[in-house]
């Protein structure tokens, strides 16, 4: 079973099972479908409900556009993308999607990135390798991400794409 999720892939040998099938393996995550419901079971955490989908997951269709890195925050709503290469286009959605910011050529910054904007708006992007757990969904992502434009600040977590 390959399960793709919070920029994370995971692949999970087949198991017994008396009812439906299961997948599991010995760090204790486990995916299990009975019918129409499914389980998903993080490292041994409690075990959270999926729901069937036919939208591709934003995280893996920013990977197939080419992205290195996404983050994403809430209150106020938000994400980024950064694509891949050594000076990267940085684009981000602010404000519940009110507000859009792009960086045409991205300098590193550590893990992270500074740029500016066309009308000069300084923009940082600092990533750290820390586990993050998404606030409102519980979801956990292998980074934690702050971007700050100008003068206002945005928290969240994040993923690497491209490794």
């Amino acid at each position: 079973m390959h399960l793709s999720f919070s920029g994370r892939m995971l692949v999970l040998p087949h198991v017994e099972s008396l009812t439906g099938a299961r997948y599991a393996d010995a760090a204790g995550n486990e995916f299990m479908r009975q019918a129409d419901a499914a389980t998903l079971i993080l490292a041994g955490d409690e075990g959270r409900d999926c729901t069937r989908s036919d939208r591709v997951s934003p995280w893996i269709e920013a990977a197939s556009r080419g992205m290195a890195f996404r983050a994403v925050g809430n209150e106020p709503g938000w994400f980024i993308e950064v694509e891949k290469g050594g000076s990267p286009a940085l684009h981000a959605t602010l404000d519940y999607g009110d507000r859009e910011v792009i960086v045409a050529k991205a300098q590193p910054a550590g893990l992270g990135f500074t740029g500016k904007t066309a009308d000069g708006t300084a923009v940082v992007l600092e990533i750290q390798r820390t586990g993050c757990q998404d606030g409102m969904s519980g979801e956990a992502f292998e980074a934690t991400a702050q971007l700050r434009v100008g003068d206002r600040t945005y928290r969240g977590c994040g993923a690497f794409l491209a490794e």
